[in-house]
C-alpha cells in the first residue's frame, strides 16, 4: 500500500510540472530549494542596522553569499520563464486586462480550482512571485554592497530587503498551498 501511495505521489508531482520544459523544471526545483535555504539561514541571522562586519557569524555569511548565488539563479529563472511566456501572460494587469483573473477568482468562490492559463490568476501570481523573488535578491545584493563599503544607506536597504523577503515568504506559502490543492484535485480524479 505504501509503495502504491508513494508511486501515485510521484506521478502527481510529475503532473504538477507536466507543462514545463525540462530545464525549467530543474531551475524551478533549484530556485525553490535555494530560496528555502535562504529562508532557513535567515532565521539564524542577527544582522541589524548597527551590525559590523566583525560581528557576522558563519550563518550570516552563508546567507549573504548564498543570496549572491541566488541572484544569478533567480535572474536566469526569470529570463527563461519570460522567454516561454509573454509579459501579457504573467502581468495582464499592466495593460488593464483583468478578465481572466476575475473569471478565475469567480471559480474559486464556487469552490472550483481554475486551470492555469495565460493571463489567469495562476499566471499572475507566478509573475508576482517572480517579481517578489527578484526584489528580495536585488535588495539583498544592494544591501550587501552598501554594507561591505560602509555606506550610510546600508540600513535602509536592509529594512527594504527584510520587507521584500516577507513578500516572497507569503508567495511561497500561497504557491505551496495551491500546488497542494492541485495535487489533491489530481489525486481525487485518479
Amino acid at each position: 500500500m505504501t509503495h502504491h501511495v508513494g508511486g501515485k505521489t510521484l506521478k502527481g508531482l510529475s503532473f504538477l510540472f507536466s507543462q514545463l520544459p525540462k530545464s525549467e523544471k530543474w531551475l524551478h526545483m533549484l530556485t525553490m530549494t535555494w530560496v528555502l535555504f535562504q529562508l532557513g539561514t535567515s532565521f539564524g541571522m542577527h544582522v541589524h542596522a548597527d551590525t559590523t562586519e566583525v560581528q557576522l557569524t558563519w550563518i550570516d555569511k552563508s546567507h549573504m553569499y548564498g543570496g549572491l548565488g541566488l541572484l544569478v539563479v533567480a535572474t536566469l529563472f526569470f529570463i527563461i520563464v519570460l522567454n516561454r511566456r509573454s509579459m501579457a501572460d504573467l502581468y495582464p494587469w499592466v495593460s488593464g486586462d483583468f478578465k481572466s483573473i476575475k473569471e478565475d477568482i469567480g471559480s474559486l468562490f464556487k469552490w472550483h480550482l481554475p486551470e492555469p492559463r495565460a493571463g489567469g490568476l495562476a499566471a499572475t501570481v507566478e509573475g508576482l512571485g517572480l517579481l517578489a523573488l527578484l526584489l528580495a535578491v536585488f535588495t539583498g545584493t544592494l544591501w550587501f554592497g552598501f554594507f561591505t563599503f560602509g555606506s550610510a544607506i546600508a540600513p535602509d536597504f536592509l529594512s527594504i530587503h527584510k520587507t521584500a523577503v516577507g513578500a516572497i515568504e507569503a508567495y511561497i506559502y500561497g504557491h505551496g498551498l495551491f500546488a497542494l490543492l492541485h495535487l489533491l484535485t489530481w489525486w481525487q480524479s485518479k
